[in-house]
């Protein structure tokens, strides 16, 4: 063999082996960012405690939650709305004798939970 053909080898094999570290770095990324993903946090908790804190503010529990929050918005838009016809009413007429006033009915706010999977 003549040093061409020597020198072609070695590149050959110092090539594959840089290629093979390169696939084995991205697989090692790759690992890396699932594992941060569903292992734990920078606070120790892990994905299924995240999740049930998540799932936690899905469900009314007497004003905290985002549901009681997003409930609590609606009545005040329909109040809100009610005040603003009224006013309408008001400048447009010169009077509120001539206008039944109706106030919206209150929605009757149903607290249920659905029910919780078992991890299995």
């Amino acid at each position: 063999m003549d040093t061409t053909g020597l020198i072609l080898s070695v590149a050959a094999v110092l090539g594959g082996l840089a290629t093979i570290v390169g696939a084995l770095y991205a697989v090692y990324k790759v690992a890396r960012r699932i594992d941060d993903a569903i292992g734990v946090d920078s606070k120790g908790r892990t994905i299924s405690e995240r999740l049930d804190r998540v799932e936690h503010q899905l469900w009314e529990n007497g004003g905290s939650s985002l549901a009681d929050r997003v409930n609590r918005i609606e009545r005040t838009a329909d109040h809100t709305s009610t005040e603003m016809t009224l006013i309408k009413d008001f400048i447009m007429t010169g009077s509120l004798a001539h206008q039944e006033v109706v106030a919206p009915e209150p929605v009757a706010v149903v607290k249920r939970r659905a029910p919780r999977k078992k991890a299995s």
